[in-house]
């Protein structure tokens, strides 16, 4: 009886052990998986048996696998992220923006004073011949100049609206995936034990969406989010997840 207790420890033992391996190997093989979290084997002390003598210890057991994750800090990377990111596309169309109305003799302030002062010359030599053509010169330039950078307004627009609209694509379709895997966590949450993995594949998703558009996550009690843009309008909740258009 002895020696049969002794080996069921020592089996637990290098059952526990050998789970704490497999998840060191596990976070050894994820070490550039983005969105990864390193993961830890949980041990406790396995419930012991009343005997006679009292209560015989009957060795160790893993008791869950958790994943080094802070819920705070993951939020706020999402968001600096989001912010970042908004910030990045508000300077590059601000600097398309700069290319079309420059500045200096090329821009569309020197055409109009070039305009406006042929106007000052004519008007105070209307029967100068020379001074008109000079007007009619500075008329046809200022107008040029002004259909130009209409057409390129009108350019950067159709960029603008065709770069929304691929952007909408993904976003859609990231929030499919987004409430798949809620789907998925909500039935998994409720053995106690985290599906760790899909969390981190969840989190890396709500990461990629905050690279279109700002987002804002709420968790929920059956381990799923929801997630919200713009002024908290739901884009997912549950295992639902709406398009955007």
């Amino acid at each position: 009886m002895g020696a049969s207790l002794l080996l069921t420890l020592g089996a637990r033992a290098m059952n526990a052990s050998q789970t704490a391996i497999n998840t060191i190997g596990h976070n050894i093989a994820n070490a550039n998986t983005p969105g990864y979290s390193r993961q830890s084997a949980v041990l406790k002390t396995a419930a012991p048996q009343f005997t006679g003598g009292g209560f015989q210890g009957k060795g160790v057991q893993v008791d869950t696998i958790t994943r080094a994750y802070n819920q705070f800090l993951s939020r706020e990377a999402t968001t600096s992220r989001s912010t970042a990111v908004s910030d990045l596309t508000l300077l590059n169309n601000l600097q398309r923006l700069e290319r079309v109305l420059p500045p200096g003799e090329a821009g569309l302030g020197q055409g109009m004073s070039q305009f406006l002062n042929a106007m000052v010359d004519v008007s105070s030599r209307p029967s100068d011949t020379a001074a008109r053509q000079v007007v009619l010169a500075r008329a046809q330039e200022m107008a040029a100049r002004f259909a130009s950078a209409g057409q390129q307004l009108q350019d950067l627009q159709q960029g603008v609206v065709t770069e929304l609209k691929a952007n909408a694509v993904v976003v859609n379709q990231l929030a499919k995936q987004i409430a798949t895997l809620n789907g998925d966590i909500a039935r998994l949450t409720g053995s106690d034990n985290s599906p760790n993995d899909l969390l981190d594949q969840r989190d890396q998703l709500v990461a990629e969406l905050a690279k279109y558009i700002g987002v804002s996550t709420i968790p929920a009690s059956d381990g799923s989010v929801g997630v919200f843009i713009g002024g908290g309008q739901v884009l997912v909740l549950g295992s639902q997840a709406r398009s955007l258009v």
